[in-house]
């Protein structure tokens, strides 16, 4: 049998949407834009909800998991929140980590994907303790319990170190996507608005440029579908007035 640690009193220590199950199970699970919480605990998830931001959502569930030594697996599932684009956010954070010191999280598409409240050692510490499993768009109940059985499966116990505690700023998460005044130059957390404010136009701008190739791909693709259409029916049409000439010319010759 696997070591398990005991876990700290109150945990999860930072309030959220999400249902908790067994607490000592190895994982966790964040179902995106889906609201499917209960349903995903009670296939064997240790704790399960929705991540709709990818500022402070992210650090809810960064903290959440490194202050739970038993949890080694993080499955990121449901559908992606569009704009902020949290679930890629996600494996951006784990695969890049954050620059220590715009606390921006490297590679990320979204919107506003700073983590003021979480420090480089978070991060690292996130980074060792848990195997992140990437379903993104994916709803099917049954295919994320699957997943779940197979991490539990393969649980390798409790993470060596004890829970690493992060105490977060007590900020509502829908505050975040408001955009930094630039009229003063301020701190917001130990980092300067006026980077926040750079860092965000830049990422909606990559947005809009996604957006904008996808919207024209459509059109090229819609275009070259109704050219080909009427390719044929113009094709079409040809044929028949051609094979009602020959029957009428065939028939004149029998007369």
């Amino acid at each position: 049998m696997v070591e398990k640690k005991e876990v700290v009193e109150g945990w999860p220590l930072e309030t959220g949407d999400y249902d908790v199950g067994d607490i000592q199970c190895p994982v966790a699970v964040v179902t995106l834009g889906s609201k499917m919480n209960e349903e995903v605990v009670s296939r064997g998830a240790a704790i399960a909800g929705p991540l709709h931001t990818e500022n402070l959502g992210i650090e809810k569930v960064v903290a959440n998991v490194i202050s739970n030594p038993n949890l080694r697996f993080v499955i990121v599932c449901g559908s992606e929140v569009q704009g902020h684009i949290t679930g890629k956010t996600m494996e951006a954070l784990y695969e890049n980590g954050i620059d220590p010191e715009k606390k921006v999280i490297l590679g990320s598409p979204g919107a506003i994907p700073f983590v003021e409240n979480l420090t480089v050692e978070a991060i690292e510490r996130f980074q060792k303790q848990v195997t992140l499993i990437s379903m993104i768009n994916n709803e099917n109940l049954d295919e994320i319990e699957e997943k779940i059985n197979e991490c539990i499966a393969n649980d390798p116990g409790a993470y060596e170190e004890d829970a690493m505690i992060v105490e977060l700023n007590d900020v509502k998460e829908e505050e975040t996507d408001v955009l930094f005044e630039e009229s003063e130059d301020v701190t917001v957390g130990g980092v300067d608005s006026s980077v926040v404010t750079l860092e965000h136009v830049e990422s909606r701008i990559r947005y809009i440029k996604g957006q904008i190739n996808e919207v024209a791909a459509m059109e090229r693709f819609s275009s070259g579908y109704h050219a080909g259409r009427m390719e044929g029916i113009v094709l079409g049409f040809s044929l028949t007035i051609i094979i009602i000439l020959i029957l009428i010319f065939k028939g004149l010759l029998v007369l």
